[in-house]
């Protein structure tokens, strides 16, 4: 074979190649788009887009909740979960991450507290995302509510507030090893359980890839995780809502 003829083989196969990388790269980052029922949710908020997510606002918050997506997931998909939130008085915002990623993004959280300093900080997020959030909340000593997730590191010396919400139909974070991760969360945290939710059913952004299928309405396990973030919240006693110079 000729020097010209191996060059010609070897540039086609080094495209083929080239061509298949981007190929898996593109599936396997490509976003998992929210579904419309999640702009839906947000029907009657206030609703404002900042460089670092999307603000979901009533009129005197008593706190702030920043809210860390899943690996690729649009940060709308959280609506219907965390718009309920919103409207029970605590200012939410679906954080905004580089590529989807929320470790290249976990300052998201404080550059939202910077803008609203007199609100108090709580932090959350769903699978990739929790582990985001609870990095931070282990740093600054925050409040902390996991939806399918865990801390990378060992917080089980640490006293935080903490809530970690699972499923018993999570198809990427079952419940036995679920278990086994929750002993690295902070003493005293309070760890659910909820029937028939699986690891997408935390949001509205379709099927994912190796979960399980949910047992229940999504409707109404979108409302239990809604109440059981609620709880929390109120345990935490912020119930007096700051003055209107919170709002900015």
């Amino acid at each position: 074979m000729d020097a010209k003829r191996l060059l010609l083989l070897f540039l086609l196969a080094a495209t083929l190649l080239a061509g298949g990388v981007v190929g898996v790269a593109f599936y396997y980052l490509r976003p998992l788009k929210a579904e419309p029922i999640a702009r839906e949710a947000l029907r009657g908020l206030r609703v404002t887009e900042r460089p670092y997510g999307l603000e979901l606002l009533p009129q005197a918050p008593k706190a702030l909740l920043a809210f860390y997506p899943g690996a690729r997931v649009e940060p709308l998909a959280y609506a219907p979960v965390l718009a309920p939130v919103a409207r029970a008085g605590y200012g939410v915002v679906l954080l905004q991450v580089p590529s989807g990623i929320a470790l290249l993004g976990k300052e998201r959280a404080l550059e939202a507290q910077k803008d609203h300093p007199n609100l108090p900080l709580a932090v959350g997020g769903h699978s990739l995302g929790g582990v985001a959030a609870a990095e931070v909340a282990a740093q600054a000593k925050l409040p902390l509510i996991l939806f399918a997730s865990y801390p990378e590191g060992d917080l089980s010396q640490e006293a935080f507030p903490t809530l970690a919400l699972y499923g018993t139909e999570d198809g990427l974070l079952p419940p036995e090893e679920a278990r086994k991760k929750a002993e690295k969360l902070p003493k005293n945290a309070r760890v659910v359980f909820i029937e028939g939710l699986n690891h997408a059913g935390f949001g509205a952004y379709g099927a994912q890839k190796g979960d399980r299928p949910a047992t229940r309405p999504r409707e109404v396990l979108w409302r239990e995780v809604a109440e059981e973030v609620l709880l929390f919240l109120e345990g935490l006693g912020w119930d007096t809502p700051p003055s209107p110079q919170a709002l900015r």
